[in-house]
């Protein structure tokens, strides 16, 4: 991304001026935005769209995903400010563009939230974690009902087609759950898991039908999805740093190789496990 936060602390200009001298972090943010935006401002941030800034928009949320996976406090702070920037200027260009003003866009986002928490805002009942979220579903659920009622929504809603597979299965499984379809306990997902291998291995000994197998292999990545959710780990993070993981061990493994004159093409099966191997007691991780 090309924009950044590390501006120096003594004002170079009366436009840097005027947006240092705002109080409020969020209208600190938009002004800067409507300064790149205006007249004098950046010319590349005028000749955005809401369309052109989708991409970016991915971008720094992932960036935001992999601060927080890696714990990187500093990356943290850096990615979520690049992102609340961005967040702020797509609103400031669909402003421009006609999607909505931001005070409707913050009021329709305050009005939903405060509507789909009765328990905090209203006359309801206390609940913890799992009843905030089945209440959270069924509210959604009614908001969504045709007003004809010709037909019914579903609770499991709609993921973005750009969502990650993983991400998408966890949201899909925590949506079932949420109005009651899921095992009482973590062992029933786990002996979900352990039958999903089971038959995965059944197709494998008859491989006469590859949709079957393909099939069967998303049978076993969807219950351990689900197996994750009832662990309360992210899939996703999960699988980031196992292949953060396998990389730097398979690195190590080249690096080794290339001291030896070789490469991984050239080199015996055994020859990579035992450096693999080597690279674990090391606590390459």
């Amino acid at each position: 991304m090309i924009w950044s936060f590390a501006m120096p602390r003594k004002p170079n200009n009366a436009k840097e001026s005027r947006i240092r001298a705002v109080g409020d972090p969020w209208q600190r943010v938009l002004m800067l935005a409507r300064v790149l935006r205006g007249p004098g401002g950046c010319p590349w941030d005028r000749d955005q769209t809401v369309e052109t800034l989708t991409p970016y928009l991915q971008e720094e949320t992932y960036e935001v995903v992999e601060a927080v996976g890696a714990r990187d406090r500093e990356a943290y702070r850096e990615e979520t400010g690049d992102l609340m920037f961005l967040v702020a200027f797509l609103a400031l260009v669909g402003e421009e563009e006609g999607w909505g003003n931001l005070d409707e866009v913050a009021d329709e986002a305050v009005n939903k939230l405060i509507r789909r928490h009765p328990h905090v805002f209203g006359s309801g009942k206390e609940l913890e974690s799992e009843g905030a979220l089945r209440q959270w579903e069924e509210l959604k659920r009614d908001e969504k009902k045709d007003p004809d009622e010709s037909t019914i929504p579903s609770t499991l809603g709609e993921r973005p087609l750009s969502l990650p597979a993983l991400t998408a299965a966890f949201r899909i499984s925590e949506k079932a759950g949420a109005v009651g379809f899921q095992w009482e306990e973590m062992r029933g997902a786990l002996r979900k898991v352990e039958e999903e291998i089971d038959e995965l291995r059944r197709e494998i000994e008859e491989p006469n039908d590859v949709q079957k197998l393909e099939n069967e292999l998303g049978d076993v990545l969807y219950s351990l999805v689900n197996l994750a959710r009832y662990l309360k780990i992210d899939p996703e993070r999960a699988l980031r740093l196992t292949m953060k993981k396998f990389s730097r061990r398979f690195r190590y493994i080249e690096e080794k190789l290339f001291e030896l004159g070789k490469t991984p093409a050239s080199a015996s099966l055994e020859e990579m496990d035992t450096l693999w191997n080597e690279a674990k007691e090391k606590g390459i991780s």
